[in-house]
């Protein structure tokens, strides 16, 4: 059986070897890029952008500013407050009296309806107060550039498409959020490659993010608005996969200059909020899952497990064959490579490569806790309990 291992552990080599290779090129010619250099959409288009806000205080200014500053003159901002106990009401009151295009719907105390989610239940209210011909669906932690808007609906316009959506650059400050953001948005993007996603023949990768969707009215009008997703946590992967049930096309695109977004600040959210969307990601599927766990042991842990293991020999103790710490260093500078060229990508210290193996370690468990968090129905985020479809 020694020639299967060998053949395991030449595939999980090579496949880090690729992604490394991928990594180069991508960096070298920026594909699915939108950036600054982009040209601008008419300045007479209508766009409305709209902010669910559960309690935000901590964001929601910097996120409404940056909207309201944006360089398209026919722009109107709505802002749904929904059910915040902290100071984001009062945040809101205060800019809504200094900015007239700032939109702010009556605030609805009779709760979430049986049957939805509070994001999609928020924004569906929030919708009906919009009149742009272009909707930009932005969440409450995002501070966008002021081209975001003219740029992205320049794109739509351009290449025919009814939304645009992406990732921007994700903003990273505590310990933890070093450790664990970068890992798990590897693990989305191995399964979720943006040639993959955007290609027309393909219209089972879906990949979307919630933290900026612009979709064009009448498309979002005929999926069904929201209500289309109203008991899907990832309601930002489940508006992508209506469009394309619709025969409607979109592309979701690296928009690292055009907005920034800072997800969670401590553990206990990284820990909560991922809990809520990994299992979802995988569509609420146990082999998924599987799959998911063997993939993240075997190409983020199982090299670092084995040169460890290896190492052990200085010690005299022997625990594997000397050949396989060769196989495990191979792999872990191969690890160690990709990780480097992606956080450099990012700006961050490449000293957070180092922690890739363990930080994996801690998704293995993430990964089950969502799926049994899920599995039972006890899924929470700000303070509300959702019972997953798939549970």
């Amino acid at each position: 059986m020694l020639w299967v291992a060998r053949v395991a552990l030449s595939l999980i080599f090579l496949g880090w070897f690729v992604a490394f290779v991928k990594g180069i090129r991508a960096h070298l010619k920026r594909r699915w890029v939108l950036d600054a250099d982009y040209e601008k959409a008419p300045s007479g288009l209508p766009v409305s952008i709209v902010i669910p806000a559960r309690n935000e205080e901590r964001s929601i200014e910097a996120c409404v500013r940056s909207a309201l500053a944006q360089d398209h003159q026919m722009l109107e901002v709505i802002v749904l407050n929904d059910g915040s106990t902290d100071r984001t009401g009062d945040i809101l009151t205060a800019l809504a009296s200094e900015y007239k295009r700032l939109k702010l719907p009556e605030v609805d105390s009779t709760g979430v309806p049986e049957g939805w989610f509070g994001k999609p239940w928020a924004l569906q209210r929030a919708q009906r107060y919009a009149t742009g011909r272009w909707l930009l669906f932005v969440d409450a932690d995002v501070v966008l550039e002021p081209e975001a808007v003219s740029r992205t609906v320049a794109y739509a316009r351009n290449n025919k498409l009814d939304m645009v959506t992406g990732l921007g650059t994700l903003q990273m400050e505590s310990f933890w959020e070093k450790v664990m953001q970068p890992v798990v948005g590897g693990l989305i993007l191995a399964g979720n490659s943006l040639s993959a996603v955007n290609d027309p023949q393909q219209p089972d990768k879906n990949l979307a993010n919630g933290q900026f969707i612009l979709i064009s009215r009448d498309a979002y009008d005929e999926i069904g608005r929201h209500a289309a997703v109203q008991n899907n946590i990832l309601d930002d992967v489940g508006i992508a996969r209506a469009l394309v049930q619709h025969d409607k096309q979109y592309h979701c695109l690296y928009l690292d200059s055009l907005f920034q977004c800072r997800m969670y600040i401590s553990f206990a959210e990284i820990w909560e909020g991922w809990t809520k969307n990994l299992f979802a990601g995988l569509r609420y599927s146990i082999p998924n899952l599987v799959l998911a766990l063997l993939f993240t042991f075997a190409f983020s842990i199982l090299g670092h497990l084995l040169f460890v293991l290896g190492a052990l020999r200085l010690l005299q103790i022997q625990i594997i064959e000397p050949e396989f710490m060769i196989w495990g260093t191979a792999i872990m500078v191969m690890v160690q490579l990709t990780r480097g060229l992606m956080d450099h990508r990012r700006g961050m210290n490449l000293l957070y490569g180092l922690t890739h193996a363990p930080a994996n370690v801690l998704v293995l468990f993430l990964l089950i806790n969502s799926a049994i968090r899920s599995l039972n129905g006890t899924v929470t985020w700000k303070g509300r309990t959702y019972k997953p479809e798939g549970s």
